[in-house]
């Protein structure tokens, strides 16, 4: 698209995207790469990490070049447009002023109580009714109505005003970039779908089916595994990780026993066609394992853990291969042809579908406008959804939100029993 290539250059918004170079014997997924620069140069976000640097990067990767040379500025934008904000645009209330016109915080995910106690947990409980926080517009997809959400909830790179804001961790999920306010929020909502199957998924240990393929695979998806075919020292495993929702979902583990650094990598998708899905997670499979090649894991003790790369390059290491055997030797099995695939072929009807579909299980949808002039002039839409009652992924070894009652009763209706926090894993999410 011409209008998202005037966004790069020297003086515009982002660098112009450079083709990443990736290790010998990888998947060959034409992949880019582009930055933002520090965002504390922009006067507006300028101190709104802290006084930390805000250097922020997107990349994007498929089999054509110039569609990876697209995906790889819409990503850069959606991570600027995130972190776009003005003051002005929030209230300061309490959730008991603000009474219905607000998000119940009651609903919203929590840390457990060992949690909370914990010395290293960076978080706190939920504000009192009487407590002030900032709030921003946004609407409820569900119910057709505005509503007041906390801005520590929409916004990345924003520091808490308050210690009643400290209940949650600024992450990504359910930021999306498109063409139309209805891809982007179906894009974001299949996002936050993702992420729930991923904590659960690892949270839990859960022995996943095996995903088994048979012949009749698609021209499509032939172009795609013929590129991961290309990656001959590695072994691929998927899993169907369609949770209680419905929504297909694909997970994958990937194994280089040689590799010294990199010898686990996991991967996750959800989509609305099944196809989509498997080729989404062989590309980003490429792209992610091009970023995480060349990262060294943390130095510091997994209670610290917090950024988005830690636990990945942490569990990537060969020595931590046992902690996907629950995954890799599962002895269940599961035809990928089972999967429907729940597209209508019109945005407006798949939306509607992702909606209501998720109201039926008693799940509400949120959104935020984060279209920004930049995206404007480019065409572009770009949205936060927000669904409060759905587990979200979390890259803090001590602020996992395993407090959440949609953590233990989601497995339960899944088919894999009663759970209790004693049972969740002691190792930190190798998700990236």
């Amino acid at each position: 698209m011409k209008a998202l290539e005037e966004l790069c250059g020297i003086g515009r918004l982002m660098s112009v995207p450079q083709k990443v170079l990736h290790s010998h014997g990888d998947p060959k997924f034409p992949t880019y790469s582009s930055v933002l620069g520090d965002l504390n140069a922009i006067a507006l976000l300028s101190g709104n990490n802290f006084g930390n640097k805000m250097e922020i990067s997107g990349a994007g990767g498929d089999v054509d070049d110039e569609m990876a040379r697209t995906k790889c500025i819409a990503e850069t934008l959606e991570r600027y447009c995130s972190c776009v904000y003005d003051e002005r645009q929030f209230i300061i209330a309490s959730p008991r002023e603000l009474g219905n016109e607000a998000l119940d915080l009651r609903n919203i995910p929590m840390c457990s109580e060992l949690e909370l106690d914990h010395p290293r947990c960076p978080i706190r409980r939920p504000p009192l009714y009487n407590e002030k926080i900032r709030w921003v517009r946004g609407i409820s997809l569900t119910n057709k109505r505005l509503v007041w959400i906390p801005a520590i909830m929409v916004y990345l790179f924003i520091p808490y005003k308050s210690d009643a804001e400290r209940f949650w961790l600024p992450i990504s999920t359910g930021c999306a970039t498109h063409v139309s306010y209805e891809k982007a929020l179906i894009n974001g909502i299949l996002e936050v779908i993702e992420r729930d199957a991923i904590a659960l998924t690892w949270l839990h240990q859960l022995p996943l089916p095996k995903l088994q393929f048979n012949e009749n695979i698609t021209e499509e998806v032939q172009r795609y595994s013929q590129k991961n075919e290309q990656f001959f020292y590695a072994n691929n495993y998927y899993f169907n990780a369609t949770t209680d929702l419905g929504i297909p979902t694909i997970y994958s583990v990937q194994r280089t026993k040689h590799n010294k650094q990199l010898a686990n990598m996991v991967m996750c998708t959800t989509e609305l066609n099944p196809e989509v899905a498997l080729t989404k997670i062989m590309r980003e499979g490429a792209s992610c394992r091009a970023a995480l090649q060349n990262k060294q894991p943390p130095a510091k003790e997994v209670d610290e853990f917090i950024n988005v790369f830690d636990g990945a390059t942490y569990m990537g290491l060969p020595e931590r291969s046992q902690a996907f055997d629950f995954l890799v030797e599962s002895a269940e099995t599961s035809e990928y042809s089972v999967m429907k695939n729940l597209e209508t072929g019109s945005d407006q009807l798949d939306l509607q579908f992702l909606i209501k579909h998720l109201e039926s299980r008693g799940h509400e949808v949120f959104a935020v406008d984060l279209s920004t002039d930049e995206s404007e002039r480019a065409g572009m839409k770009a949205v936060r959804v927000i669904i409060p009652t759905l587990q979200p992924l979390s890259f803090s070894h001590r602020a996992r939100f395993l407090g959440t009652k949609r953590l233990y009763e989601a497995v339960e209706k899944m088919g894999y029993g009663l759970r209790t926090e004693a049972q969740i894993t002691t190792y930190p999410q190798p998700f990236a």
